[in-house]
């Protein structure tokens, strides 16, 4: 099976989505943008994924989950689910 990291992971789509793939028997890395958020994913962890945890909007946080997503076993796909809002513009995240 596949290795995916589902990024803004804590609820809705990127929630469901990490539910059906842990199903499906991949290994699931989730992400949340804080730790508060990421106590949310324990029901995840226990199903076997694994947590990453950094806000998007902050450059030293992605900075440090590229790092540890770097150190970890390689991934076979990306679902970008995280979503950032700043002031009336957005930021793409790609």
């Amino acid at each position: 099976m596949s290795r995916i990291l589902v990024t803004g992971s804590a609820d809705g789509l990127g929630r469901a989505a990490t539910e059906s793939l842990l199903s499906a028997g991949h290994e699931v890395v989730v992400h949340a943008r804080s730790q508060h958020r990421a106590a949310g994913l324990d029901p995840l962890a226990a199903r076997g994924a694994e947590i990453v945890v950094g806000s998007f909007t902050e450059r030293d946080a992605v900075r440090s989950v590229a790092a540890e997503l770097t150190a970890a076993k390689p991934l076979d796909a990306v679902i970008h689910n995280a979503g950032v809002w700043s002031s009336p513009a957005v930021m793409p995240v790609t």
